[in-house]
């Protein structure tokens, strides 16, 4: 599922430009959230919860232009597509690394051509590799099949589907910070989820594909179940 998030203070335009990447997600058979908020301010809050931004840049308050560059600071992967009456911004919005830019009214036509660009791009970053530096040597592995990362023994255990743990030395700390948030949420001091793996949460324990059942500790289960909550789109 891709995350979506529209930054318009202007109801009526950010009503009609959901409802268009919906129908173009509906055409493409792609399975799409598309949230709304209505200020900049709001978006920094958001940083690395979403796949993609439609931004705004005549916003109240700081800009969309300055709210990218806050974004960019902490977040180098969120796509940004700028759309905006402003075309004299266009040049600028490279600068924040934007994706692509749309000028008001956003047409079927320029929406479609953005989207098919965001969405290769996206694809592209779903099947990036896990590169796990093991005591045979160095192996490479989709990580889309990671499961599980836990602490066992002092050793970093990777959990793979379909395929053998595999054990290295390292911290559980580095390696969230080589994930990175949204799709992987961390349960315990332990052990982080793949949360597009997880099948079930039920009461403390989250439920695997491969039907491991990890418990979340007691210290880090609001915050997990609001990552959880997040990625997936529900309310907390």
């Amino acid at each position: 599922m891709y995350r979506f998030l529209v930054v318009e203070d202007e109801a009526e335009e950010a009503a009609q430009l959901r409802a268009a990447v919906e129908r173009y997600a509906g055409d493409k058979g792609l399975e799409v959230k598309v949230d709304w908020v209505k200020t900049a301010f709001e978006l920094v809050e958001l940083v690395g919860r979403y796949d993609l931004v439609f931004l705004d840049i005549d916003l109240p308050g700081i800009s969309g232009m300055e709210a990218a560059d806050l974004l960019r600071a902490y977040d180098e992967q969120t796509l940004i597509i700028f759309v905006t009456n402003l075309a004299q911004y266009a040049v600028r919005g490279y600068e924040v690394n934007a994706l692509d830019f749309i000028v008001k009214p956003v047409t079927s036509r320029d929406l479609g051509m953005c989207l098919d660009r965001a969405v290769r791009v996206l694809r592209r970053r779903s099947h990036r590799s896990l590169y796990v530096p093991t005591k045979d040597g160095a192996k490479v592995f989709p990580l889309a099949d990671l499961l599980y990362v836990e602490v066992q023994r002092h050793n970093i255990v990777y959990h793979l589907e379909g395929q053998d743990p595999q054990a290295v030395r390292g911290t559980l700390t580095k390696v969230a910070e080589d994930l990175g948030a949204g799709q992987f949420v961390r349960i315990s001091n332990s052990c982080i989820v793949n949360a597009d793996q997880v099948r079930a949460i039920e009461g403390p324990n989250v439920v695997m594909a491969d039907g491991s059942t990890l418990a979340m500790s007691r210290a880090r289960r609001k915050e997990a179940l609001g990552a959880f909550a997040d990625y997936y789109g529900g309310d907390r």
